[in-house]
């Protein structure tokens, strides 16, 4: 199989990220608020099918974020790490055990497992019709999905976020 890598920024503060990539990258959006409101079922209904499709091919996807006032950003640690768990789960039939650090305690992990087994139980039938399309194309037996994070001085500044765009074309 070939290692294949693909970059996604997620917008706005993963623009941040852009000038240290190299090569291309694409762009996705996973919304903290949704997180915070336990809108699991919009996030994974919005995830783009690019996105989705490099992942069942067995691509490596990096996701960079950079969080307001932590290390990881609630897009990380809890739409991602979701997007993980329900992903091995519908795809691959494997229990993903999450085993998150958001704080600066290395030594502290979430394990959320418990709050996404109802999280998932609560998805519509058309999030679950959307992934199961793409089961016919899986070829991989790993979710191979990683993030890199950081915090950012830059939340909400977007003119900053306009330059760098700018610049990176």
């Amino acid at each position: 199989m070939v290692f294949i890598v693909h970059n996604y920024i997620n917008l706005t503060n993963g623009i941040e990220a852009i000038p240290k990539l190299d090569g291309e990258h694409k762009f996705i959006r996973i919304q903290s608020t949704w997180c915070e409101q336990k809108a699991f079922d919009k996030i994974i209904q919005d995830l783009d099918y690019d996105f989705l499709m490099n992942l069942a091919l067995g691509h490596k996807c990096i996701v960079y974020d950079f969080g307001a006032r932590k290390p990881i950003p609630r897009a990380v640690y809890q739409g991602l790490e979701f997007v993980k768990y329900v992903l091995n789960r519908r795809w691959l039939n494997k229990e993903y055990i999450t085993n998150v650090n958001r704080s600066k305690n290395k030594e502290r992990r979430n394990n959320c497992n418990d709050y996404f087994i109802k999280c998932y139980e609560q998805l519509e039938d058309r999030t679950k019709k959307k992934l199961d399309y793409f089961l016919p194309y899986i070829n991989t037996d790993v979710i191979d999905m990683e993030c890199v994070t950081d915090c950012t001085e830059h939340d909400g500044d977007k003119e900053f976020y306009r330059e760098v765009l700018r610049k990176a074309v």
